[in-house]
């Protein structure tokens, strides 16, 4: 399943939708999904960031690429890291809570990153 039945039209069409159909979220919309996942009882499994419409350029940096995802998040530290949590909606609702973005992720990537959950069957 890559979303609950009952998520909102206007969710919907504010998320990211990959190629495959997975949705990438956006971080203020995370409370909402889980409500619907919850509401439906679709188990949640766990949850990664993207960083949306860019892919990689030959250097291996990030470069704009709408359309695209990559699941490694530039950090402020100058790496990459994929961002990620495991565990039921109750876990992800407090993952989500807890994210310091603005602490792990320069201001230039923010616009760009949403949150994908991995979501049972």
């Amino acid at each position: 399943m890559l979303f609950p039945p009952s998520l909102s039209a206007d969710l919907l069409a504010r998320s990211f939708r990959a190629t495959n159909g997975e949705l990438g979220v956006l971080l203020i919309d995370a409370t909402a999904f889980l409500d619907a996942c919850d509401a439906d009882d679709v188990a949640v499994l766990g949850w990664e960031l993207w960083l949306v419409d860019h892919g990689w350029d030959r250097s291996g940096q990030p470069c704009l690429a709408p359309g695209y995802w990559i699941g490694v998040i530039p950090t402020r530290d100058g790496s990459g890291s994929v961002i990620a949590g495991s565990g039921n909606s109750d876990c992800t609702r407090n993952d989500v809570a807890t994210l310091d973005l603005q602490a792990i992720i320069e201001d230039r990537w923010l616009p760009f990153v949403r949150i994908n959950f991995t979501l049972a069957a």
